[in-house]
């Protein structure tokens, strides 16, 4: 393709519900590699656990409190054991599969990557009375970033809304042919692998 300038990587980031699951797709073209990762987002366990009780007024509350929390012994406590309390989640890989790309798929799919054609979308923000809106994503929420070995900064675009196929943007026909030529109906993802539109669709 002439005047082409190709992503090097591309990646997809889902995010699922309440965003205790998500899953990145990531296409590395100089490496010809496709991969996808699936993440479970987990607290540490209760480390804290006990008795608490409130004074509101003249009222007294007394309930169970189970805490997440760290223990730590370092300089900074004297070298004593100590608990502290932490909030933070920490992501666990429960599903990894990498593809290895052929020259033949390279050659079709390529033309999907051109970022020339991804340009005119940058800043853009997708409406619902835009012409070909046809529906949204419900339950999941999913992000488009990519960049090139070029002079085209880093691109990151929503993708929050169904189009037909003559007012499509780049990044989700990129997208729907991943998913329908690697993920779906292959075996090895049952039950990880992500499907288009249906699960997601709401009019």
């Amino acid at each position: 393709m002439t005047g082409a300038v190709y992503f090097s990587q591309i990646e997809y980031r889902e995010v699922i519900g309440d965003g205790n699951r998500s899953s990145i797709m990531l296409l590395n073209i100089p490496e010809r590699e496709l991969s996808y990762q699936v993440y479970d987002w987990k607290r540490q366990m209760p480390a804290i656990e006990g008795v608490q009780t409130e004074q509101w007024g003249e009222h007294t509350w007394t309930h169970s409190v189970a805490i997440p929390a760290k223990r730590i012994r370092n300089e900074k406590t004297g070298f004593e054991t100590q608990m502290i309390k932490d909030e933070q989640y920490e992501a666990e890989t429960a599903f990894s599969h990498a593809i290895r790309l052929t020259d033949e798929e390279m050659e079709v799919f390529l033309p999907y990557c051109n970022a020339l054609d991804f340009e005119p979308y940058r800043n853009r923000e997708m409406k619902m009375d835009e012409e070909g809106y046809i529906g949204y994503r419900d339950e999941v929420h999913l992000y488009f970033k990519a960049i090139t070995d070029s002079y085209i900064p880093l691109l990151e675009l929503p993708m929050d809304y169904y189009y037909d196929d003559e007012h499509i943007w780049p990044s989700e026909r990129l997208y729907r042919y991943l998913v329908k030529t690697y993920f779906e109906g292959n075996k090895k993802l049952l039950g990880w692998g992500p499907t288009y539109g249906s699960l997601s669709l709401f009019f």
